[in-house]
C-alpha cells in the first residue's frame, strides 16, 4: 500500500503585538508627530478628549455594581469576617497613603512666585466639607460629581442591606447581567490605548517648551516613586 504525499504544512500565524508593545509604539509615534508638526498637532486634542472619557465612563457603574453584588452576596457571618480583616487592611494602606501625601511636598525644591492681588485672598476660606464628601444626602448627585467616597459609602451600604433579605437573588441575578455589560464595554474601550496615547503624546509634544518639561522633571520622578509605594 503506498503512502499519500504529504500535504504542505501549514503557514505559521503572524504573532500579534501585545497591547503593552502597541501602546509603546502609539507613544513613540506620537512624540514623534508632536515634533514634528508642533502646535498643528493640537488637532488631535479632541481625539485625546474622547478617549480619557471612554476610560472613565465605566468607572463608577462599575465601581457601584461590584460593591452591591458583592456584599450582597455574603452571609452575616461572612460579612463580620470581612469588615475586621478589611477595617485593619484599610487602616493601614489609609497610613501609608498619608505618610506619603505628607512626605512629598519635600521631593519639590522651594520656587519664589510673584505675587499678585486676587479677590480669593480677601474672600473667607471654604473649609473642607469632609461629610459632603463621605456622607451623601442625595445619592444621585454624588454619582452625578463623581465623588467618590460617598458613592463608595452609598454602594456597601445598599449591598450589606441586602444580606439576609430573602428576595435579594432576583435583584442579584440582574445585576450580575449588568455587570457582565459592563466588562464587555470595557473591554472594547481596553483595545483603544494605542490611539489614545497616540494623540496625548501627539499633543503634549507638539504643544509644550523645554522649560516647562524640564521643571517637571522633579514632579515625575516624585510621581512615579509615589505610585510605586
Amino acid at each position: 500500500m503506498t503512502a499519500l504525499p504529504a500535504g504542505p504544512a501549514p503557514a505559521p500565524r503572524a504573532r500579534r503585538l501585545s497591547l503593552s508593545t502597541q501602546i509603546v509604539i502609539g507613544l513613540l509615534l506620537g512624540i514623534a508627530v508632536g515634533l514634528f508638526f508642533g502646535e498643528a498637532a493640537a488637532v488631535l486634542q479632541p481625539l485625546a478628549d474622547i478617549y480619557i472619557r471612554l476610560i472613565q465612563m465605566t468607572v463608577l457603574p462599575y465601581l457601584v455594581v461590584t460593591l452591591v453584588v458583592g456584599l450582597g452576596e455574603l452571609e452575616a457571618a461572612q460579612a463580620r469576617r470581612l469588615a475586621v480583616h478589611g477595617l485593619s487592611a484599610m487602616l493601614v494602606v489609609a497610613a501609608l497613603a498619608m505618610v506619603v501625601i505628607g512626605v512629598m511636598p519635600f521631593a519639590f525644591p522651594p520656587q519664589e512666585n510673584a505675587f499678585f492681588f486676587s479677590h480669593a485672598l480677601v474672600e473667607p476660606r471654604q473649609s473642607l466639607g469632609l461629610i459632603d464628601v463621605y456622607v451623601p444626602s442625595n445619592p444621585f448627585n454624588a454619582l452625578a460629581n463623581s465623588v467618590i467616597p460617598a458613592v463608595v459609602l452609598f454602594s456597601s451600604a445598599m449591598g450589606l442591606a441586602l444580606i439576609g433579605l430573602e428576595n435579594r437573588q432576583s435583584l442579584l441575578a440582574g445585576l450580575r447581567t449588568l455587570e457582565a455589560a459592563i466588562v464587555r464595554i470595557t473591554g472594547f474601550v481596553i483595545r483603544t490605548p494605542p490611539f489614545g496615547v497616540f494623540a496625548i503624546a501627539a499633543v503634549t509634544a507638539g504643544t509644550i517648551d523645554l522649560g516647562t518639561l524640564q521643571r517637571l522633571e522633579a514632579y515625575f520622578s516624585a510621581f512615579i516613586v509615589a505610585s510605586l509605594l
